[in-house]
């Protein structure tokens, strides 16, 4: 079963803000965000495998979200629909661990994606994670689109990054919940994995 793709740029703009901001409280769909400059992230030391050495590989302001392509980040939007809960986790492919050359997810981590999200009460149903490509840039993203149907989705109290284990790669990832009455983001770590939905 395909699911068709969920785009939420406009929420993961969002998310942006708020995390280069550092807010973590609700922001007015109404207000018109402001540019934001990107912070400059530390060169790293250790040169990957499917980049030239010496190249600043950290940073690519041509992705197609519009914000910076930096290993180790990712951007997770959640949001609801009816009884259904939808995410997108946007994140560059060496967070995988996978090749950014190659631009393809392997079977070895298309299995292990069931595991990578979780979310916590509401008596849901997850589907099978739908991975894609975006090898628009100069490097290559991974999209995974996540579908959970819910019995009683008002009861959903948490989203969790379950994926720092499996794919230690993954750092930091920008979160954010938005439905038509309510708005929380916040950052997910390894030490604080969880977004409260209440």
């Amino acid at each position: 079963m395909t699911f068709p793709p969920v785009r939420l740029p406009m929420i993961l703009l969002i998310a942006c803000l708020l995390a280069a901001c550092g807010r973590s409280e609700p922001v007015s769909p109404v207000a018109a965000p402001e540019p934001v400059v990107a912070e400059t992230a530390e060169p790293e030391t250790e040169a990957h495998d499917d980049h030239a050495e010496g190249e600043d590989h950290h940073e690519d302001e041509d992705t197609a979200g519009g914000t910076a392509h930096v290993h180790g980040l990712a951007d997770l939007a959640i949001t609801r629909e009816g009884n259904k809960i939808l995410g997108e986790l946007i994140s560059p492919m060496a967070n995988f661990g996978l090749s950014e050359t190659d631009g393809a997810f392997t079977d070895v981590v298309t299995a292990e994606l069931s595991g990578l999200l979780e979310v916590d009460g509401g008596e849901c149903t997850a589907a099978v994670p739908h991975p894609m490509t975006d090898n628009s840039g100069e490097h290559t993203d991974g999209i995974v689109h996540f579908v959970w149907t819910c019995a009683k989705p008002d009861d959903v109290r948490l989203v969790r990054f379950a994926g720092f284990t499996a794919f230690p790669s993954f750092e930091t990832v920008n979160t954010i919940y938005i439905t038509e009455a309510d708005q929380k983001a916040g950052e997910l770590t390894p030490s604080a994995p969880e977004l409260s939905l209440k």
